[in-house]
């Protein structure tokens, strides 16, 4: 239950026991994860160097423009109804986005020009158009979420970070066994089965920081190497980013669909932030983290940030509007000083995937929560539907390490033959869109509204038609047999309304 009576003064910036809970995990998401576009081009002939002097400076000025327009929201919210348990939105960058702008685009204009600068260029004028889709589409969020059933945004909030992320990174707690089961140890005690630690209440995940770091320190698991420090603006200028928006345009295949995904996931975290008792404007959600992403393709950097679906889980812990602020210091602070490398290194995946374990065991249970029990048939085959998506992205990610191309006929067919690759691209290709589609078309049915169901199906086959959905591209004409498959759909989901005569007519 919220908690009632004015503030007289909110100290919105203090930084509670959940805030430094928050702010640890924060931190640690958003270095660690930042560098995996560097890690990714350095197999290809693009150095380490060049990356993180271009590709990553410039996410921070984008990550604390948005970040202080979603704290400035929090701080909004509090006001207006005279409480002081507001949680502001979270904000990340997107692992899905970098991987797909890395892979799709920065990675192919290499391959083809050997211009790094080039490459950079095109893969920062994409993140900028990505802030402009968000930022055109920020007006009609909140239409978007009426006309979208409740289900199904839950359950994309769901898919997104209790399915998909969950997914792709929860293993890597057994990097290193002793130091992943230990944090693992630390979050089940504290944070799942909320074991007061002493008497002081110490935060679960700066302890599950700390314990497993000097564990992993002592066994030289976890050695960081001192670069020294060296000052860095928050920014790279991009000569000619007009041009790159240009030259860019031809990868609007993967640009559209992975934007329209971001406002998407946006859209779902509010309403999970809803879920949890805070009532945020969506679109003004959106258009803070248009804002954002904006800023960080003009100040350079290929790294799209996104409104995370962690506010459920966030206020559980106790996290308030501080986190969000300081956080986004502490990133501008690292980034700055030219210790980005350094500092991922005290943050091992085995410590960081064990957060990820509670996190998105709270985002699985605000979904369930909020999902009524007659739609639960449409909400577990959404949650499920993502993991040709995780298989494909593991498979994508590591054919560049091992020197091979899926443009390669032998190396496709070879997939096509042990993996069934064709159709897990099918599944795994826009796969939010497939989730949403899925989980609202069924949704309409339990309704009986049998029209709607159908649209939902002809959503489907434009989607697929352009590509948005089951498609590495977006182009005309993309893939029309799954389009026809989706209308062949539309017409029976329609017709179901006679099956069973005036008792399956719509209400």
């Amino acid at each position: 239950m919220p908690e009632s009576g004015p503030e007289p003064s909110p100290r919105w910036w203090a930084l509670t026991r959940g805030d430094i809970d928050a702010t640890v995990a924060q931190v640690g998401f958003n270095v660690a994860q930042t560098i995996i576009p560097a890690i990714l081009l350095v197999p290809v002939g693009i150095s380490m160097g060049f990356s993180v002097g271009h590709l990553l400076p410039g996410y921070a000025l984008g990550f604390v423009a948005g970040s202080f327009a979603l704290a400035g929201l929090g701080v909004g919210l509090a006001k207006r109804e005279g409480r002081a348990n507001v949680t502001a939105h979270v904000y990340i960058n997107n692992v899905p986005g970098m991987i797909a702008y890395t892979l799709a685009i920065l990675l192919p204009v290499y391959l083809q020009t050997r211009d790094q600068d080039l490459a950079w260029r095109i893969g920062a004028a994409a993140v900028v158009w990505t802030g402009v889709i968000k930022l055109a589409a920020a007006p009609f969020a909140g239409a978007i979420r009426k006309f979208i059933p409740k289900p199904a945004t839950m359950t994309v909030f769901g898919a997104a970070m209790y399915t998909y992320l969950a997914m792709v990174l929860l293993q890597r707690i057994f990097d290193q066994p002793l130091v992943g089961i230990v944090a693992l140890a630390i979050i089940a005690v504290a944070g799942l089965a909320n074991v007061p630690v002493t008497k002081w209440r110490i935060p679960p995940f700066l302890l599950a920081w700390l314990v497993p770091l000097a564990i992993g320190l002592s066994i030289g698991y976890v050695h960081p190497a001192w670069q020294g420090v060296s000052l860095q603006l928050p920014f790279v200028r991009t000569p000619g980013l007009l041009q790159a928006m240009g030259l860019a345009i031809p990868y609007l295949s993967v640009i559209a669909p992975m934007s329209i995904y971001q406002v998407l996931q946006d859209i779902a975290s509010v309403e999970g932030a809803s879920a949890a008792g805070d009532n945020y404007d969506v679109r003004l959600i959106v258009a803070a983290d248009g804002l954002g992403t904006f800023a960080c393709g003009a100040a350079g950097s290929i790294i799209t940030p996104v409104i995370a679906a962690l506010h459920p889980p966030y206020k559980a812990m106790g996290a308030r509007i501080g986190f969000c602020f300081w956080t986004a210091i502490i990133y501008l602070a690292v980034s700055m000083s030219g210790l980005t490398l350094f500092i991922s290194q005290l943050f091992p995946w085995a410590i960081l995937a064990a957060m990820i374990g509670y996190v998105a065991v709270g985002v699985g249970r605000a979904t369930l929560h909020r999902v009524e029990q007659k739609y639960w048939n449409a909400m577990l085959l959404g949650l499920v539907l993502p993991t040709g998506a995780v298989v494909a992205s593991a498979v994508s990610s590591a054919l560049p390490a091992l020197k091979l191309s899926i443009q390669n006929p032998e190396v496709t067919s070879a997939l096509n033959r042990s993996i069934y690759w064709s159709s897990l691209q099918g599944l795994g290709n826009g796969f939010l869109f497939l989730v949403l589609v899925v989980t609202a078309m069924i949704t309409e049915l339990i309704d009986r509204n049998f029209g709607r169901a159908a649209l939902w199906c002809v959503i489907a086959a434009v989607f697929s038609w352009f590509g948005l959905m089951h498609s590495p591209v977006m182009r005309w004409g993309a893939q029309p047999m799954y389009a026809a498959g989706w209308l062949a759909a539309a017409l029976l989901v329609y017709s179901a309304r006679w099956w069973r005569g005036d008792l399956a007519a719509p209400r």
